[in-house]
């Protein structure tokens, strides 16, 4: 871990767990606050600072990037707290059942609610609450974006992007999309997810983005507190045994330990120590690079070509997943291949000629090293 990286966790771990810290002499600031950034989590870096006494020992430009991070985070923040109030209020006159996901619902665990940034904001519904959303949305002033066919997605008045999920994960990953939907986590008023739930969503969430590019520091952070700070604690014994249906226990356990060791009080291994180094040598999502080969450590075939082939041709739930026009009709399903080539050549056209040459370069040696480090981490192909 190198001076920036572990002073980052350090300021992160004063602004959960109020630890104190000391600042080494050596910084190189650019690379401290570049950090913060990439891993989004330049707000809170700003409150471990200040909570710390550090703040006046950083040069004026590092100052700046992070003050204006703090205070568009604390404006954005308003922002979605009254959208997701209006957003409530709207559908549930609609009589449209929702639940609020991820940072939206967990932020308020934090110390500073504020801190905990969020990009969009994530609504699991049924599709069949499609026509109705549709309505709401324009007449709340939003604009519709394209989506992947398995969600909505909306631009609402101040650049506040919306996106309303039938499925708590929308890839068929190896990572357990057992998870899906989601209703069945549910409370019994359907106005969120059980506890239970709860954590494991943020757990296969984490699980779906360090297996397709990477996932930063904030998913360790939502991990830590999820298990400290927020109220009520899931059952732990259900939740352990549905993670191990899912196949993650044990990187859950990993995830676990190295956000204690981060955050909390737990002490660091040898296991937890490469990681930890995995995690902050990536961004918030990673790389394309990253996910090229982890998608051919956990191809059946353990090749590029197994993973190409299966990025081309991808599985008949994975199809009804994104197009659910087509779930139960068969007949459908060449139809819906189609309509993903359209969408990806239209959309992502350079990103899959990227993807398709990168796979194509890696040997089996690499895929070999890739899937190793992967198993040690807990994440191992489906048998």
């Amino acid at each position: 871990m190198t001076t920036e990286q572990k002073l980052l966790i350090d300021a992160l771990a004063c602004a959960l767990n109020g630890k104190t810290y000391t600042v080494p002499e050596n910084v190189d600031w650019r690379q401290f606050v570049g950090l913060s950034m990439r891993h989004t989590v330049a707000p809170l870096v700003y409150d471990g600072l200040h909570k710390n006494g550090s703040w006046e020992m950083l040069p004026p430009p590092a100052k700046k990037i992070l003050s204006d991070a703090y205070h568009t985070a604390i404006f954005q923040d308003a922002q979605f707290m009254h959208l997701k109030g209006e957003l409530a209020k709207k559908l549930g006159e609609a009589n449209v059942p929702h639940i609020f996901l991820k940072g939206a619902s967990l932020k308020k665990d934090y110390p500073e609610p504020a801190l905990r940034t969020m990009c969009d904001l994530d609504i699991l519904v049924h599709t069949e609450d499609y026509p109705k959303l549709d309505k709401i949305a324009a007449e709340m002033g939003a604009k519709a974006e394209d989506g992947d066919g398995n969600h909505r997605n909306f631009r609402f008045p101040g650049n506040l992007e919306v996106e309303f999920h039938p499925n708590l994960i929308h890839h068929d990953t190896p990572v357990g999309t057992q998870i899906n939907p989601g209703w069945q986590y549910a409370t019994e008023d359907c106005t969120e997810l059980t506890p239970e739930g709860f954590y494991l969503n943020t757990l296969c969430h984490l699980a779906n983005h360090f297996v397709a590019g990477g996932a930063g520091v904030r998913f360790l952070a939502d991990v830590w507190v999820n298990c400290n700070l927020r109220k009520p604690q899931p059952d732990w014994e259900t939740v352990e045994k549905e993670l191990k249906c899912f196949g993650l226990l044990d990187f859950a356990h990993n995830i676990e330990a190295l956000a204690e060791c981060w955050f909390g009080d737990g002490e660091e291994t040898v296991l937890l120590q490469e990681l930890g180094e995995y995690i902050l040598s990536e961004g918030q999502y990673g790389n394309a690079n990253t996910a090229v080969r982890n998608a051919a450590a956990l191809s059946a075939g353990e090749s590029g070509a197994s993973a190409l082939s299966k990025r081309i041709f991808p599985s008949k739930e994975d199809l009804e997943s994104k197009f659910p026009w087509c779930k139960g009709k068969t007949i459908l399903l060449p139809a819906a291949w189609c309509a993903r080539c359209v969408q990806v050549v239209t959309k992502r056209g350079s990103l899959a000629l990227k993807w398709a040459t990168e796979t194509g370069k890696l040997s089996k040696e690499e895929i070999a090293e890739q899937k190793a480090m992967l198993s040690r981490f807990g994440i191992r192909p489906k048998k």
